[in-house]
């Protein structure tokens, strides 16, 4: 069920939540083949690397935007189908909504379309954050409880300490 192509750790140097991220994104709905049209997009696990660099994304964020990708999952219909850039988008709009939740100085809208060099615009990732929230909707509480589940839950693939206290800025 997965939309894009996504290279092992090895490729690229390896960081577990990297890879999990990509898998989760990747794994959200059936998406429709790559095209001429969409040629240029990066490989998924790249782009989130590149993303996740570039906005110094925080491992909080990330788990945060992780749990609410989970949600996104269980709140689809199994008819759902997307493009095949959906899982870049669904990453864009989780990090973006997460970030904002957790951080009074969060990522903008305008950032991210920036730091996509182009491939979407201010109106598109204002659109994909709209539909995220919408297809969550808009639940994004996240207590420490649920938090802690879903580290301990995927401890492994992620490669986090579950004891990891997460003070770092979102």
């Amino acid at each position: 069920m997965s939309c894009s192509v996504i290279r092992g750790d090895n490729v690229l140097g390896g960081d577990a939540l990297m890879s999990f991220t990509a898998g989760s994104c990747d794994s959200v709905l059936k998406c429709s083949r790559r095209s001429i049209g969409n040629a240029s997009l990066p490989n998924l696990l790249q782009f989130i690397r590149d993303v996740t660099t570039r906005s110094r994304v925080s491992k909080m964020t990330m788990v945060v935007g992780l749990i609410y990708v989970d949600r996104l999952k269980k709140n689809l219909p199994s008819s759902a189908r997307g493009d095949f850039d959906t899982p870049y988008k669904i990453f864009l709009s989780a990090i973006l909504v997460a970030s904002k939740y957790l951080s009074d100085h969060s990522l903008q809208n305008r950032t991210i379309a920036d730091i996509t060099n182009g491939l979407y615009t201010n109106k598109d990732v204002n659109t994909m954050e709209r539909s995220f929230l919408g297809l969550l909707k808009y639940d994004l509480w996240v207590g420490s409880d649920e938090f802690d589940s879903f580290l301990e839950e995927h401890r492994i693939e992620l490669d986090i300490d579950v004891n990891w206290t997460g003070d770092e800025k979102a």
